[in-house]
């Protein structure tokens, strides 16, 4: 009976801890909102700074309680040189498409991740395509479509650099998660988000000298920055882990779409978004998507 009590309040504080996840990841584009509509930086100055003090802090963490792990082995090199391509490029193409799109919007857009991935597990490692996961897929896309706020009867109407952005950011999303997907497992998540971080960095780099800087810093740029790091970077992804421990991968999957819910709130109150009445039922279709997804991949 204790055991049984046990496993069930494990799973109950595992959930908490993943939701808590998903409600500090939704916070990132209110973050980089602030950030970018206080300052001249761009999409580009601003992945830079963030990739650079995310390095920083994952790197001295790991540093200090799990040295071990950054040993990396030469064969594991590409893989994760790779994951810091796609983050680098994911950073990007996010803060563009919460500048373009809003934070709320973007937030859904991202969500296509695990349709994304899906199909490239098909091509890379041979993973079963049943009918149930292209059904999922298609309803995942639909939804997006309709979330993006394409316009079907005018494009003129229709946000095309938006689109572009919105639409790239699940697919450098799936690449870092694709690359790190066997990388996690071995040598801990922050030992290779670390590294992750560190490449995407120096990739970014070279495009500085051709950017705007966000600089001077003001409070409130110091703030929603220290936010960005602490919070919905370090604080997120330490709270997802801890959270792993406790409940399967496929209900986590499940319960981190919460973020959208979160993120939608976030703007809703701080920033004034509005979803149309069509990106709500677009927003409905990918949680449903995913979470069908998630659902027959985790039986």
């Amino acid at each position: 009976m204790n055991e049984r009590l046990g496993r069930i309040n494990g799973s109950a504080a595992g959930a908490a801890l993943v939701v808590a996840a998903a409600a500090f990841w939704g916070m990132s584009g209110i973050f980089v909102t602030i950030i970018l509509e206080n300052s001249n930086g761009t999409s580009v100055s601003l992945a830079f700074w963030r990739d650079t003090a995310a390095f920083a802090t994952l790197f001295l963490f790991t540093l200090l309680t799990r040295p071990q792990n950054l040993k990396i082995e030469r064969k594991d090199l590409p893989w994760l040189v790779g994951m810091g391509f796609f983050l680098g490029g994911f950073h990007i193409f996010y803060n563009e498409s919460v500048v373009l799109n809003g934070a709320a919007v973007t937030t859904v857009m991202q969500a296509a991740m695990p349709a994304v991935v899906t199909v490239a597990a098909f091509y890379l490692w041979k993973e079963e395509l049943t009918r149930e996961k292209i059904g999922s897929m298609m309803i995942i896309f639909m939804g997006t479509a309709m979330a993006s706020g394409i316009n079907i009867f005018s494009l003129e109407q229709t946000n095309t650099a938006g689109l572009m952005a919105g639409f790239t950011v699940p697919f450098f999303y799936a690449g870092w998660s694709l690359c790190g997907k066997n990388m996690v497992s071995k040598y801990g998540a922050t030992a290779c988000l670390s590294i992750a971080f560190g490449v995407a960095s120096i990739m970014l780099l070279p495009l500085q000298p051709f950017t705007n800087q966000p600089f001077p810093l003001n409070s409130t740029m110091a703030f929603a920055f220290c936010g960005l790091i602490a919070i919905s970077t370090f604080g997120a992804f330490t709270l997802y882990l801890l959270g792993m421990k406790y409940i399967q991968a496929g209900i986590a999957s499940i319960l981190v779409m919460s973020e959208i819910l979160f993120a939608g709130v976030y703007a809703w109150f701080l920033l004034g978004e509005r979803l149309t009445p069509v990106q709500l039922v677009g927003t409905l279709l990918v949680i449903a998507g995913v979470v069908w997804l998630s659902y027959r991949q985790s039986k």
